[in-house]
Order: C-alpha cells, then structure tokens, then sequence
C-alpha cells in the first residue's frame, strides 16, 4: 500500500494531466477565439456589411452606422458570456473523462472569460465592450461600472472552476497545479507568441493600442484556473473522479497543429460580404 501511495503521487504522475491539460486550453482557447471572432463577422453580414476575418479579430470594410458597428461589437461578448455559462451547467463528456471532456471544460471557461475580459477593458476604450462604450457615449461612472462587473466576474468564474479542479486533480497541490497554474504558464507564453506571429504576418493595420489588447488577452485568458485555488477551501467534499488520460495526448497535438495552421492562414485576411 505504500509503495502504491508513492508512485501515485511522484512527480511524473503530475505530467499526463498537465499534458493533458494544456494541450486541451489551448484547443479550447483556439476555438473559442475563433468562433467569438465568427460571432462578430456573422453580426456584420447580418446587416448587411463587409468584413475582413482574422484569427485575432474582425476589420470593417467601409463605414457601418455607429449604431450598426455598436451591434456588430457586443455581439461576440454577449456570444462568448451566454454559450460559456451554459456548456459549464452542461458538461456531456464528464463520463468520459478524457481529453475531449478537458477541451468542454476550457472551451466553457475560456469563453466566459472572454466575455469578463472584455468588460474589464471598457474603461481603457480597448476592445469590444471599450470601443461600444465610446460609441455610446457611455459615462465614465458605467465604465467603470463594467470594470467592477467584470473583475466580480472573474472571480465568479474561478469558483466554479473549483470543483472540477477538485474533482480530476483531488487534493495533492502538485496535481492541481497540473491541471490549473502550469497550463496558465505556459499556454499564456504559446498564446502570446502565436499572436505575435499572427500579427506580424498580417496585412492588416491593427492599432497599437489594439495589439496591445491583444496580447494582453492572451495572458490573462487562461487565469481563472490558478484562480481556482482561493476557493480550494470550499471544495474539499468534493468527490474525487480521476480522469483517464494519455501519456501524450497525440491526436490533440495533431488538432492543434492544424489550428495554429489555419490561424497562420487566416493571418492574411478572409474578406466576406
């Protein structure tokens, strides 16, 4: 028994799940990115407008209405917020307990994050919600408003977050640190660095302020798992399900490969409309 004890709690136990893990945030994170930038493009066509779709954003072709680019803006929030919330009160996979009920779980998270994010930046005029309030015309106290929401939010969204935490990495720190710092570490690191290439392939003029948001995004996307740990406290009598992984999650890499070379593709632009 104690021979048992020790190799599930060595060091090389940890790595599967952070594997595992990161492999599935930054699939999670890739897809959602690109199905909030559809949301936008769909809004614009929706109303009849051109539009220029990258794989860090959506550029107008022509002069929308204000009233017009103010729909188009808080179309992929409000996308993001609603459909994360719900696939985190719906996890189908949770059976399964492999690599595509990991990529649920970060697909859910990541993309209330976004929308939170989002509402972060509305005082500073970056981003959706920042560029809709300018627009507006909104006062700087509902901006500020938006703020405190979104910080609230951010928390809100690491609580829930706990229990799964709880749940596949039990309650060795070295498995929840698999499962929630390291994939935040690193796949920010992966995040920016991809943005980074995308930019830079781009022909698209993207502001600096605008670059700057974007990059920004891309650290703090993944933050509400290490997060997740202030409310370790409340999640001890949370029952244990241990997930049932690789060693090496191969065809997540392979899927992943692809999607990084479909963002390098997108990187010139897919115009629309």
């Amino acid at each position: 028994m104690v021979t048992r004890r020790t190799a599930k709690s060595s060091p090389a136990s940890a790595r599967p799940l952070l594997l595992n893990s990161l492999v599935a945030a930054l699939i999670a994170s890739a897809l959602m990115i690109f199905v909030h930038e559809l949301t936008h493009l769909v809004a614009g066509l929706a109303q009849g407008h051109a539009s220029v779709l990258y794989p860090f954003g959506v550029i107008d072709r022509g002069s929308p209405p204000e009233g017009d680019q103010v729909l188009t803006l808080l179309a992929g929030p409000a996308f993001s917020l609603v459909t994360g919330v719900l696939l985190q009160l719906w996890t189908p996979l949770r059976g399964r307990a492999d690599l595509l009920h990991l990529v649920w779980l970060w697909f859910a998270f990541t993309s209330v994050q976004e929308g939170i994010m989002y509402l972060c930046l509305t005082p500073f005029g970056a981003g959706d919600t920042g560029q809709a309030a300018q627009l507006l015309g909104l006062s700087l106290p509902l901006q500020f408003l938006a703020l405190a929401i979104g910080i609230g939010g951010m928390f809100l969204n690491a609580r829930a977050f706990a229990p799964h935490m709880a749940r596949h990495a039990g309650a060795d720190p070295r498995l929840r640190n698999a499962m929630t710092l390291f994939p935040w570490l690193y796949g920010m690191t992966v995040s920016v660095l991809l943005s980074i290439v995308y930019l830079a392939i781009s022909p698209a003029e993207i502001p600096a302020s605008a670059q700057i948001a974007i990059l920004a995004a891309g650290t703090a996307l993944l933050v509400f798992a290490p997060m997740a740990h202030i409310f370790a406290r409340s999640v001890t009598a949370v029952p244990s399900e241990p997930l049932r992984l690789r060693a090496v999650p191969v065809g997540g890499l392979i899927v992943l490969g692809v999607l990084v070379l479909g963002n390098i593709l997108l990187s010139v632009g897919l115009q629309l409309g």
